[in-house]
């Protein structure tokens, strides 16, 4: 089956991902025995993501999008199987910013890679405020 991976930001119509990816990390200080571990603040990678050439307002609004520097209210993600009857998987980001843009050009076709970055991120319902990090 395949995966249908869509993304919805404020503002902006709804493009088809072709691939997605991020991580979480954290540090643990398991070295010394006499205490307990100990856990760094958890980070979270930019949502980096490709899609094929959107229509041309759609490019515009991404390249304005990053060069003014606008934060979005929201965006989502929505993951799903093609024919399958289960829900889709969200991963839901507010005050999203796009932190980089970039066009890969063939003959045959374009694709622009995004990366997004949320300051509270949403992952199957498992919330992290980046803010509260710091």
């Amino acid at each position: 089956m395949a995966t249908i991976i869509k993304f919805k930001p404020d503002g902006i119509d709804e493009m088809e991902a072709l691939t997605l990816s991020f991580s979480y990390s954290s540090v643990a200080d398991v070295s010394n025995r006499d205490i307990d571990i100990s856990f760094q603040p958890i980070t979270i990678s930019d949502f980096a993501f490709v899609i094929k050439e959107p229509k041309p307002d759609v490019t515009k609004k991404l390249l304005e999008w990053i060069t003014t520097h606008e934060v979005k209210g929201s965006a989502t993600f929505s993951i799903s199987q093609a024919g399958a009857n289960i829900s889709a998987r969200e991963i839901k980001l507010q005050q999203v910013c796009l932190t980089s843009y970039s066009e890969s050009i063939n003959r045959d076709d374009k694709t622009i890679s995004l990366s997004v970055m949320g300051q509270v991120v949403s992952v199957d319902d498992v919330e992290v405020d980046l803010s509260e990090l710091r």
